[in-house]
């Protein structure tokens, strides 16, 4: 690190004449800078030396407590006072999550007995990587706090700008009945975004209208706007107010008011660009000088980088410094006035254009009904719906008996306008899904300027060329004959994704006890976009219960979901679903035979055979359901090459005459608890019949392609990741 800032010193001590050198030594100087915070946060991070580490904290809460079920988490600022790290005694951020009735307040002191978990639970080709999350936000440990008579306050909250976001929440969520609106108004007001529903974010992605949900530069930039405009009608009435100037007055007050509003948005990137843009231009001004658009996006640019050198690691960076790239490119660059009309569906046109490489390359899927649906929105959302929230913030600080007022008339257009939003995503083409190849972007981004340029019109449309490959991509399927397996890590619960040439089938969505479907979105629904895949012909639920039903319901919201087969059967539903029983069912040459087992026949396995191989997906048989299910089946029926362990590896399945009957080769533990003593003598059973064991609590998610003789291919997410710096103490 010294060698490095030493020499971005002396390239800067030589660089007066030369602007590629000067540019190199800036380089080199952030370079030193991101290498520094990585290192100091490689210092402070600790890991779990083993299953069950435990740590007394003396914690600070520096978030708002946000409830996820029966678990409340929440950010805090601690000190190790027993346990791993307490010898330093150095300050941690820390992400806790904590079963208690009772919420604690942000800015409260605790002392908490908590377990460390590692940040990164589990591992899959596609979805959250929670890790790099954790190296994004600086957290350097993740706990879950235990029940304990150890666990008490020892200081209260003093007054603090998350204490007043927290406070407007509760205000919000007490005047307005409906939660969904309750979200959206909470998330505009005081940007906490957790009240917001997965149906309300399915809505926001369909529609291309994420941005209005969080408080983005539009919004500062109007309330700026506002006070700006409230602060030259103050000094026009106030007496005594003409002996400041007006300009340098009214220009700081509306600066400081967009600074205020942005902390009570909690700073994220898009609001502190803003900001940063608005001092630019604020200084400018009071210096009377002319500060052109890109200088004012470039000094914003360094000023977040050097604020947070790991802000790249966030997709909303590049959204929102790109997006304002292309509006200062864009109204630079015009040639002659045009309407308002025009104007603001040319730049809703180049920003759709400009951001779809990098929705694609983040989201896997761009928005086709975005263009119409924003040139409504936008203005709806930002001078009317924002307004109203605003002004209930601010009645909710000053005078709380009138903040009803506002919040209940922004509730109220939030029902007039939600249905036309929810027509806008359920059509068809409102999404467009297509997995897109690395070498697709090395094509999009000159596309991209070209179009922007103002170049001839016949050569800004060659730039329509980028496009046919996304027209002509091939779907990632198999051929005729052959299966795609992918075994996701969901944790404790297990999910498998079985592709043929046409056709899809997920068995079980990963969730466990007490998950609420939270699984099928972390996991499943990404490795579904990872192959753009809109439709899921059959889903197999091997057992009922609750987290399973809820998964279901997610599952048929977010995809156009064909069949629902279930072990035991289902209540009344307007979803199609049947009972399991023993049947079969062919794909594309594959060969897919379902078996009811249990005592009351309330359990559902699959057998695959695709060629000579066959796979055996045993759900949550236990034992007693194994030795039935062998006695009413012909001896070779349950024989198979590739076996799934049942009941999540747990030692109340997998008996020696199961695992004699199968015969299996190959056998994948999914689910359970990682290192229990009932998972490893499950698994040593099966080392001792000679299979060789795929875990997915050791291995992360499993790619396998199995063709007509056998597996063509084997991959594993651990094997499969890159070593990035939030990774090398893994």
């Amino acid at each position: 690190m010294v060698a490095g800032l030493a020499a971005a010193l002396a390239l800067l001590g030589v660089a007066r004449n030369s602007h590629a050198v000067r540019c190199l030594a800036w380089a080199l100087l952030g370079l030193v800078l991101s290498g520094e915070s990585s290192r100091h946060w490689l210092a402070l991070q600790l890991s779990p030396a083993e299953r069950d580490t435990r740590v007394l904290l003396d914690a600070v809460i520096d978030s708002v407590p946000v409830r996820e079920g029966e678990e409340l988490r929440f950010d805090a600022e601690v000190r190790v006072l027993e346990g791993p790290g307490s010898r330093d005694g150095r300050v941690r951020h820390a992400r806790l999550s904590w079963r208690v009735e009772e919420a604690p307040q942000v800015g409260e002191r605790w002392q908490l007995l908590a377990r460390l978990e590692a940040a990164q639970t589990a591992q899959n080709f596609a979805g959250i990587d929670a890790a790099r999350l954790a190296f994004r936000d600086r957290v350097h440990l993740h706990a879950d706090v235990l029940a304990s008579a150890l666990n008490r306050r020892v200081g209260v909250a003093d007054a603090s700008i998350d204490g007043l976001r927290a406070r407007i929440a509760r205000r919000v969520s007490e005047r307005v009945a409906d939660p969904d609106a309750a979200g959206l108004i909470t998330a505009l007001a005081v940007g906490l975004t957790s009240g917001v529903s997965r149906d309300q974010w399915r809505i926001f992605n369909a529609t291309g209208t994420t941005h209005l949900v969080a408080i983005s530069g539009l919004h500062v930039t109007l309330f700026a706007m506002l006070a700006l405009w409230g602060a030259r009608l103050a000094w026009r009435h106030l007496p005594g107010a003409h002996r400041v100037p007006r300009e340098p007055c009214t220009l700081l007050l509306a600066l400081a008011a967009a600074g205020a509003y942005a902390l009570l948005a909690g700073m994220s990137v898009p609001t502190l660009r803003t900001w940063l843009m608005l001092a630019v231009f604020v200084v400018a001004r009071l210096a009377a000088r002319v500060v052109p658009g890109a200088r004012t996006w470039s000094l914003a640019l360094v000023a977040v980088l050097l604020a947070d050198p790991f802000a790249p690691l966030a997709a909303g960076f590049w959204l929102s410094f790109v997006a304002v790239g292309v509006i200062i490119l864009v109204e630079s660059t015009a040639l002659a006035r045009v309407s308002r009309w025009r104007r603001a569906l040319t730049l809703q046109l180049a920003i759709m254009l400009a951001l779809a490489p990098l929705t694609f390359a983040v989201f896997g899927t761009v928005s086709l009904a975005g263009l119409a649906v924003n040139l409504v929105a936008i203005p709806v959302v930002s001078f009317v719906f924002v307004p109203l929230v605003l002004a209930g913030a601010l009645a909710a600080c000053v005078w709380p008996a009138s903040d009803g007022l506002f919040f209940g008339a922004a509730a109220r257009l939030y029902e007039w306008l939600w249905p036309l939003m929810v027509w806008a995503a359920d059509l068809d083409f409102a999404q467009w899904r297509v997995a897109v190849h690395a070498w697709w972007y090395a094509l999009a981004a000159p596309a991209v300027l070209l179009i922007l340029r103002r170049w001839p019109a016949a050569l800004r449309w060659t730039a329509v060329a980028a496009v046919l490959p996304l027209l002509f991509v091939p779907p990632r399927s198999p051929a005729p004959g052959e299966l795609e397996v992918s075994v996701l890590d969901a944790g404790r619960g297990s999910a498998v994704l079985l592709a043929t040439h046409s056709h899809r089938l997920l068995f079980d969505t990963g969730d466990s006890w007490n998950t609420h479907g939270t699984r099928l979105a972390q996991w499943v629904l990404p490795a579904l976009d990872a192959v753009a895949a809109r439709d899921v012909d059959v889903l197999v639920l091997p057992a009922l219960d609750a987290d399973r039903a809820q998964a279901t319901a997610l599952l048929a919201s977010e995809r156009r979901l064909q069949r629902v087969v279930v072990g035991g059967g289902w209540p009344a539903t307007s979803l199609p679903v049947e009972t399991c029983r023993d049947s079969r069912l062919e794909w594309d040459g594959v060969d897919l035979q379902f078996l009811v087992a249990g005592r009351h026949d309330e359990l559902c396995v699959l057998r695959v055979t695709a060629g000579r191989f066959s796979l055996l997906l045993a759900g949550d048989l236990d034992a007693a359901a194994e030795r039935r299910l062998i006695a009413r089946l012909p001896a070779a029926a349950l024989a198979s090459d590739l076996a799934f362990t049942a009941r999540h590896a747990s030692a109340l399945a997998s008996s020696p005459q199961w695992i004699e009957a199968t015969g299996a080769r190959w056998v994948i533990a999914s689910g359970g608890v990682a290192g229990s003593q009932s998972r490893e003598q499950t698994l040593a059973r099966w080392r001792r019949a000679g299979a060789r064991i795929l875990d997915t609590r050791v291995d992360g998610g499993i790619e396998i392609g199995i063709g007509t003789h056998g597996i063509t291919t084997l991959a594993t997410a651990r094997s499969a990741r890159h070593p990035f710096a939030w990774r090398r103490v893994d």
